[in-house]
C-alpha cells in the first residue's frame, strides 16, 4: 500500500506539505465540550449536504483515509476530529480534540479535552492521539514537510501529548495538528508496531512499512462490534445506498454545541447535486460546478453561492521525460501564448468560480502581491504571433498536417483530464481546442478518477490537467512544493513530469538548485524566504515549469429558509472548502442553526 491510499481524495492532491500558526499557545475559541446534547438541549432540525459516497467500496477502516466511508469528505469534521484545524484568515489553530496546543522551539505540546467520548464508551486520551500520528508519520510518503521532521509522539499522561521535532518552522506542525484521530482500541496494534518501526528508523517504502500497510489494507471493519467508532459532534446511526444518517453523539467532541439533531448525506456527483440544488433537497454542496449548472441553479429561491478566494488553480504538466521538446523553454512559452485563459476558466467555471492570475510567477496573487514590484514579468497574454515566432525558433515548421518537430516528426499529443472532474474536463477541453485551432495536432482524454494521482505520479500522460499554486497550504512554499516536486519524483517508477530541480537556467538569475532555494523558502530567516520566494518566482516566471491558465475562486452552494436559517462561514470564509470547511466549522460552533 502507498501512502497515497492513506492520504488522497478528490481534492486531497498532493502531500500535506505544512500549515499552521508559529510558537504560540492556542486555546479554543469554542470553549469547554461536555457531553449531551445543545446548550440549552434544544438541538433539533436536520442538516443536508450532497457528497458522492460509495458503500459499495468504502468502509468502516478510517486508517485508509481516501477508502473509508466519508473520512475525507468536508463533514469529516463531524465525526472524525482532529486535534486543530486552522482559520485560514489568520493562520492561527483551532483546538478541536485539543484544548490548546503550543510549538515551543522543536517541542509541540498538544493539550487534549478531558471527558469526551468514542461511541464505544471509551475516553479519547493523549495514547489514542500519539499512536494516530506514529501511524501517519511511518506512511507518510519521504520528502513530506512535518513528517520528515517528527522524532517522537510521548503519551506524557491522559490529556498531554508531547511531539518532538528535528527542526521547527511554520507549518512543521501541521501533519500532527491536522491528523484524524483514532481510537486504540481498535486500531492499537497497528499503532504500536507503527511507534516501534518509526523509533527503528524504519520509512514509507522499507519492507517493514510495506508489510503492515498490507496488514491494514485487509481490515474493513464492516462487520466489527461497534461499527464506525467515532468520537466526534455526530455518529452514524443508518447507512443506505443512498442516504447516510447521523445523529448526535451524546458525549462527543462539541456534541453540547451543534444545533441539529439529525445531519444527513445525500450520495451525489456534480450532476446529481445540481439536481438536489434546483429540487431544495439539499442545504449544502461543495461539488465544483461548471458554467452551465451554476446558471441552471441560479435562480433557486434562497440558494446562496460562498466564494473563497483560491490558493490554487487549474493549469498543464507537460511531460519532459516522455518528450524532450518540452526541455525547450521556446517551446513551453509558445503553448501558453496560444491559450485565452479568460475563455477557459469562464467555460470550466463560470463568472465568478475563477480569476486570470495577476503575475505568471508560479504563486497566487495573495502571496504574488509586493514581491515583485522591482521585477519586470512576462506576461502571458494570448499571443499566437509570438507563439508561431518561438516555435519557429526552436526549429519546429508548421506544415498541412501541423506542425513539426525540430526532427521533422509530426507534434501530436493527448491532454487528460479525469472522469468526473467538471472543472478538470472542461479545462482540458478547452486546452485541447485551442492548441488544436493553432494548428497543433492535440486530442483530450479523460481517465478514470479512481486514481489519477497514480497515473500522474507514473509520468503516464502526454500533457495533463493538474494544479499550480497550491489547493491548501497558504505559506508561499506551499506554491514551490506543488509546482516542482508534486508528481515529479524522478524515479524510475514515479518519473512524473521528468521536471529537473537540481540544477535550471534562468536567463535572469544563471543556473539555480530549485531543491536549495525550496528549503531556504521554507526554512530560511525571513529574509532568506522572501530572497528564495522572488527568485523562484522569477524562475517559474522565465521557463514556466507548469503552464498556469486560471486561478480558482472556491464556490460552494447552499439553500437558506428550508431547513437551515443561515448557511453563513463567519470569521471562517477564508477556509477553504475541502479542508478547514468554514461550514463545518460553524456547525460545530453552534453557529449554523435550523429554521
Amino acid at each position: 500500500m502507498t501512502s497515497q491510499q492513506f492520504e488522497l481524495s478528490r481534492r486531497r492532491l498532493m502531500q500535506a506539505v505544512g500549515l499552521g500558526a508559529g510558537a504560540v499557545a492556542t486555546t479554543s475559541v469554542l470553549g469547554a465540550c461536555q457531553a449531551g446534547g445543545s446548550d440549552d438541549g434544544d438541538a433539533n432540525g436536520k442538516f443536508v449536504y450532497v457528497y458522492p459516497f460509495d458503500t459499495t467500496t468504502q468502509h468502516y477502516n478510517a486508517a485508509i483515509n481516501n477508502a473509508s466511508l466519508l473520512t475525507s469528505a468536508p463533514n469529516a469534521e463531524l465525526f472524525v476530529p482532529r486535534p486543530a484545524i486552522l482559520d485560514w484568515a489568520t493562520q492561527d489553530w483551532i483546538p478541536q480534540l485539543a484544548e490548546s496546543v503550543s510549538l515551543d522551539g522543536t517541542t509541540l505540546t498538544i493539550k487534549l479535552r478531558s471527558g469526551i467520548k468514542w461511541t464505544d464508551g471509551n475516553t479519547v486520551t493523549a495514547k489514542d492521539v500519539a499512536g494516530t500520528i506514529y501511524l501517519q508519520k511511518l506512511n507518510a510518503a519521504q520528502g513530506t514537510v512535518g513528517w520528515d521532521q517528527l522524532v517522537s509522539a510521548v503519551a506524557d499522561d491522559d490529556t498531554t501529548v508531547t511531539v518532538s521535532y528535528t527542526d521547527a518552522f511554520p507549518g512543521v506542525e501541521h501533519g500532527a495538528l491536522k491528523v484524524q484521530v483514532l481510537p486504540h482500541a481498535r486500531y492499537g496494534e497497528w499503532m504500536d508496531e507503527a511507534e516501534e518501526l518509526v523509533l527503528a528508523g524504519v520509512v514509507q517504502g522499507d519492507d517493514e512499512q510495506s508489510a503492515l500497510s498490507e496488514k491494514i489494507a485487509a481490515e474493513d471493519f464492516l462487520d466489527a462490534e461497534g461499527g464506525f467508532i467515532t468520537c466526534g459532534a455526530y455518529k452514524f446511526d443508518k447507512i443506505g445506498e443512498t442516504v447516510i444518517t447521523m445523529t448526535v453523539h451524546e458525549g462527543g467532541l462539541f456534541a453540547d454545541k451543534v444545533k441539529f439533531d439529525t445531519f444527513e448525506i445525500q450520495k451525489g456527483d456534480n450532476a446529481a447535486s445540481v439536481q438536489f440544488l434546483l429540487a431544495k433537497e439539499v442545504d449544502y454542496s461543495t461539488q465544483v460546478l461548471g458554467a452551465t449548472d451554476r446558471s441552471s441553479i441560479s435562480g433557486v429561491d434562497g440558494l446562496v453561492e460562498l466564494s473563497t478566494p483560491g490558493y490554487d488553480g487549474i493549469g498543464l504538466m507537460l511531460n519532459q521525460a516522455r518528450f524532450p521538446e518540452f526541455e525547450d523553454v521556446r517551446v513551453r512559452k509558445a503553448l501558453q501564448y496560444v491559450f485565452d485563459t479568460e475563455v477557459i476558466g469562464e467555460i470550466a467555471k463560470g463568472a465568478g468560480g475563477y480569476y486570470v492570475p495577476a503575475t505568471y510567477t508560479g504563486l497566487p496573487d495573495p502571496h504574488a502581491e509586493g514581491l515583485f514590484d522591482d521585477v519586470e514579468l512576462e506576461y502571458y497574454a494570448t499571443d499566437h504571433d509570438k507563439a508561431e515566432e518561438l516555435l519557429e525558433d526552436a526549429g519546429w515548421t508548421r506544415e498541412n498536417d501541423g506542425w513539426h518537430k525540430p526532427d521533422g516528426s509530426l507534434a501530436e499529443y493527448t491532454i487528460i483530464g479525469v472522469e468526473g472532474w467538471t472543472d478538470f474536463s472542461l479545462t482540458g477541453e478547452q486546452a485541447a481546442n485551442q492548441l488544436s485551432e493553432f494548428g497543433l495536432n492535440v486530442a483530450y482524454s479523460n481517465v478514470p478518477d479512481d486514481n489519477p494521482w497514480g497515473i500522474w505520479g507514473a509520468g503516464d500522460f502526454d500533457i495533463a490537467v493538474r494544479q499550480w499554486a497550491n489547493p491548501f497550504v497558504p505559506y508561499v512554499y506551499g506554491s514551490w512544493q506543488m509546482t516542482w516536486f508534486t508528481d515529479n519524483s524522478l524515479t524510475a517508477d514515479a518519473m512524473g513530469m521528468g521536471l529537473p530541480t537540481d540544477a535550471v537556467e534562468s536567463p535572469s538569475q544563471g543556473t539555480v538548485s530549485i531543491d536549495d532555494l525550496y528549503l531556504q523558502s521554507q526554512q530560511g530567516t525571513e529574509e532568506e524566504q522572501a530572497a528564495a520566494n522572488k527568485v523562484l518566482g522569477i524562475v517559474f516566471n522565465e521557463t514556466l515549469p507548469r503552464l498556469p491558465l486560471f486561478l480558482n475562486q472556491r464556490v460552494s452552494y447552499a439553500i437558506e429558509g428550508e431547513r437551515v436559517k443561515e448557511v453563513d462561514p463567519g470569521s471562517y470564509e477564508l477556509n477553504d472548502i475541502y479542508f478547514d470547511n468554514p461550514i463545518m466549522v460553524r456547525i460545530l460552533e453552534g453557529g449554523i442553526e435550523p429554521v
